[in-house]
């Protein structure tokens, strides 16, 4: 657009050119003088004369063009369009190095922002918390997203997870011009360069200091020959000096224990307490530390011992490799189903109820007992009414087949429990039952076939099937075979035993299983307030554990009455949240592999003032249009 500047050269010419003059008698030689020197300033080629209303003309085209270039300048102010600010409201941003604290400068920041949109410009808050929440969606009333921004101190700790809050910017801002800031200390793991896209990001960087002294782990493991338990926790110094502090552990407010600690500058230490007896209320640590970040200075304990849980194995044949298995471990008492009755090599008392059994082993389509409030591990089982899948036909093994049939293994969720320490690669069926899920089934492990191992939840009943016949592989010679069924008998277990959230992460989802006759749950968190939780099946997920403390859960039935009741500690333990050192970029996955090879890489800069676009070329337009009204008065009254 300015080379478009270049057509102040035909004004010029309009002034030196002479024009074509038409003869005309006049009564009078007094306005001589005057006709000629109009005559000499139109005459081509010579000298051009200074004349005002050439000079606005010009003056005018050049800014007119300039302003067709669309100057802008960078400001602060977040102006055009749409803006999401995200608030990271990890628990690293209630450190107080500044005043009040990272979160609340985050919000008076955001504040700012907010105010200085134009009446045009639409905002959004999300907390960027361990799952985004949005607080306020796309508005132009700068009054709801103030409100929503102090709503974020409310979300305020556990971890950040910032890759989910941009895919849910992504999505909700597909198509359209969106600017996100992300107000953080930038304790944050590397972003993904998916979740990025092409998303326009500013970074507002907070925080001054790393200086804090952590609990970062804390645990408890039971002798395994003796009733006794060993207490670990672990301390980190932050500092740039070394620290003493003072280990307390507590009971209902009763100190059992106190320990001394010396920490070096940037020392990590494990305090280990051993020989103590088992206590059945959560041990709650702590450190008379006065540093920035409070919620780091308390964890709490829960002593689990080793369970025994009792299976029930039902099979069509001997089943040999897998009964031996089973009766060689030591976490287990094994019965078999027989004829519609449990049976155990230890004899029961005469006239004791059968036992409540825990985990149930069906292989194929053995007869098995019907208990809702029991889990099961089904092998190539096809008709059963807990069934997490609907069974299908048969995918033998064949090489011939065009394409061939070979189960592989393609696929599998490496974070599950039930997966630890196994390789399904060694499985290698000779034929896999193919499968749909039931909607409350999810793939563990999937196959080439289709899915080799599923999980199901269902009000409160866990179970998991295995798609193949365990003598047609090499899964029951491996490894991983002794392994597998350990772990998926305890996480099978630990479900039907009411296990499950016995202790938590601060900000994580709990999963928790109500009792059977429960209707309703309600949850009193450190604060004293209650929420009530209608429950609709066994199994709910609690959320919104991001403070610090003892989460009481009390459950009713349809009358109204209490009929179970359930502390649930939540601790930070987090070295990354505790390790509140600021950093002034965020980086992108696979930066430093990219720097090395030599290639151009992308971090998100922080920077105090977010830089923004200001345009301006409407000012210049009304400059022109001022001019050009002053050229044509000029014009008119001959004032010149």
């Amino acid at each position: 657009m300015l080379t478009l500047a270049t057509l102040a050269g035909g004004i010029v010419l309009l002034y030196i050119l002479k024009l074509r003059r038409v003869k005309v008698p006049i009564s009078s030689t007094l306005l001589w003088d005057r006709s000629v020197q109009d005559f000499k300033a139109n005459a081509p080629w010579q000298k051009l004369r200074r004349n005002l209303l050439m000079i606005l003309q010009i003056l005018a085209l050049l800014l007119l063009v300039f302003a067709l270039a669309r100057p802008f300048i960078f400001g602060t102010a977040l102006t055009g369009g749409r803006t999401v600010m995200l608030i990271d409201t990890s628990a690293s941003m209630l450190t107080s190095d500044v005043r009040p604290d990272r979160l609340g400068q985050a919000i008076d920041a955001a504040g700012t922002l907010v105010a200085d949109f134009k009446s045009n410009d639409e905002g959004m808050v999300i907390a960027a918390g361990p799952t985004p929440r949005i607080l306020a969606s796309f508005t132009k009333d700068k009054a709801e997203l103030l409100a929503a921004l102090r709503r974020a101190r409310d979300e305020a700790g556990g971890e950040t997870n910032l890759d989910a809050a941009l895919g849910l910017v992504a999505t909700l801002s597909e198509g359209t011009a969106t600017r996100v800031v992300i107000f953080s200390d930038g304790a944050v793991p590397d972003l993904s360069p998916v979740a990025v896209g092409d998303l326009r990001i500013d970074f507002y960087p907070l925080g001054e200091s790393g200086e804090n002294l952590a609990i970062v782990n804390a645990g408890a493991r039971q002798n395994p020959f003796t009733d006794e338990f060993e207490l670990f926790v672990a301390l980190h110094n932050y500092y740039g000096e070394p620290e003493t502090v003072d280990l307390t552990l507590n009971v209902d407010d009763d100190v059992i224990d106190v320990r001394t600690v010396e920490l070096n500058a940037g020392q990590r230490s494990e305090v280990v307490l051993t020989s103590l007896p088992y206590i059945d209320a959560p041990i709650n640590v702590t450190i008379d530390q006065d540093d920035p970040l409070l919620e780091d200075n308390s964890a709490y304990i829960v002593m689990q011992r080793q369970m025994r849980y009792k299976v029930a194995l039902c099979t069509q044949g001997q089943s040999i490799l897998l009964r031996q298995l089973l009766e060689s471990m030591d976490q287990i008492e094994l019965y078999t189903y027989e004829d519609g009755a449990l049976v155990t090599k230890l004899a029961r008392e005469e006239g004791a109820p059968p036992p409540r059994i825990d985990v149930w082993i069906v292989e194929g389509d053995a007869p098995s007992g019907i208990d809702p409030t029991a889990s099961y591990l089904f092998i190539d089982t096809l008709n059963h009414p807990f069934l997490p899948v609907v069974p299908g036909t048969l995918a033998q093994e064949d090489y011939s087949a065009d394409p061939p049939v070979i189960p592989t293994v393609v696929g599998l969720d490496r974070g599950h429990p039930v997966l630890r320490y196994t390789r399904f690669t060694d499985v290698r069926p000779k034929a896999m039952r193919r499968t749909q899920l039931q909607p409350w089934g999810r793939v563990l492990v999937d196959a080439s076939e289709g899915p080799l191992l599923v999980e199901g939840s269902l009000e409160g009943q866990r179970t998991l099937y295995l798609a193949f016949d365990l003598y047609d592989s090499a899964f029951p010679l491996s490894r991983s075979f002794p392994i597998f069924m350990a772990n998926a008998i305890s996480y099978l277990g630990q479900s039907s035993a009411g296990l499950l959230g016995l202790s938590a992460a601060a900000g994580s989802r709990v999963d928790l299983i109500a009792p059977l006759e429960a209707t309703r749950v309600e949850v009193t968190n450190p604060r004293g307030d209650t929420i009530g939780i209608d429950l609709g099946t066994r199994d709910f997920t609690l959320s919104g554990t991001t403070e610090v403390g003892v989460y009481h859960l009390a459950y009713y039935d349809a009358g109204g009455d209490v009929i179970q009741e359930q502390d649930l500690p939540v601790s930070l333990v987090n070295d990354d949240e505790s390790n509140v050192a600021p950093a002034g970029t965020i980086r992108i996955q696979g930066v430093e592999e990219a720097l090395a090879g030599g290639l151009n890489a992308e971090e998100i800069v922080g920077r105090r003032e977010v830089r923004t676009n200001l345009e301006f070329f409407t000012w210049l337009i009304g400059i022109v249009l001022l001019i050009m009204g002053i050229e044509w008065y000029l014009y008119h009254t001959r004032a010149l």
